[in-house]
C-alpha cells in the first residue's frame, strides 16, 4: 500500500457539547491510502442508519475513536469505524470508515 494522500487526524474539545459549539482541533497528521468501499459494505452501513463514503488505510496503529473526524481532500468526515490490524506483510495499520460530514465545521490551527 503506498501511503501518499494527506490526512489530519480532529477532534472536538472535552468540554464542547455539541460540534456546533466549538471548534475542531487538530490531533495528530499522517498520510493515508484510500481504499475502495464495496457496495456490500456500503450497504450493511445504510441498513444499520449510518452510511459509509471513505476509507482509507494508515501505517501503524493510531489513538482514534469512532466520533473523532478527518480533515481529507478539503472535507470534513466523521469517523464511523476505526479499526486496528496488520496488512499483508505483517505491518500495523488502522483503517477509518469515513462519513462525510454535512455541517461546516471550523477548525482551530494549533
Amino acid at each position: 500500500m503506498i501511503y501518499d494522500q494527506p490526512i489530519t487526524i480532529l477532534k472536538l474539545p472535552d468540554d464542547v457539547g455539541t460540534p456546533l459549539q466549538g471548534k475542531l482541533q487538530k490531533v495528530a497528521f499522517a498520510y493515508c491510502a484510500e481504499m475502495e468501499v464495496y457496495h456490500r459494505r456500503y450497504w450493511e452501513s445504510v441498513q444499520v442508519g449510518s452510511r459509509i463514503d471513505l476509507m482509507v488505510e494508515l501505517p501503524l496503529p493510531r489513538k482514534i475513536d469512532a466520533g473523532m473526524y478527518v480533515k481529507y481532500k478539503g472535507h470534513i468526515y466523521s469517523i464511523e469505524q476505526a479499526q486496528f490490524g496488520a496488512d499483508e506483510q505483517g505491518l500495523k495499520i488502522t483503517t477509518l470508515s469515513l462519513k462525510r460530514s454535512e455541517v461546516q465545521y471550523d477548525i482551530a490551527e494549533a
